[in-house]
């Protein structure tokens, strides 16, 4: 019994400390967020945010990093509660991830 109880033990310790969260570890360039029913896909690109003004939102939930997302406000990176910017009819937003504001281009 004693082992049964470290082996389940062993398997919540190694999910919670590897891939089987939601917030996998994803390469960049296979990031995509849902905002305002479109898709925007990540990129190695950093830069400043800009102004306040300019966030929209923030990420509000996450699938898996296989998937697409389908609702505004969705990633498949996890982040949940990192802030993105407005579009502004440029074709691209930005995202915080770990102190930096990558660039997203929207699906074309």
């Amino acid at each position: 019994m004693k082992k049964l109880i470290m082996l389940f033990l062993g398997i919540v310790f190694i999910c919670i400390f590897s891939s089987c969260g939601q917030e996998a570890d994803v390469k960049p360039e296979d990031r995509i967020l849902m905002v305002n029913n479109t898709l925007y896909y990540g990129t190695t690109e950093t830069g400043p945010m800009g102004i306040s003004d300019a966030i929209e939102g923030t990420i509000k939930s996450t699938v898996n990093a296989n998937e697409i997302p389908q609702k505004n406000g969705q990633s498949n990176f996890g982040e949940v509660g990192a802030s993105y910017t407005d579009d502004a009819d440029l074709g691209f937003i930005m995202v915080q991830i770990n102190d930096e504001w990558y660039v997203f281009y929207a699906e074309k």
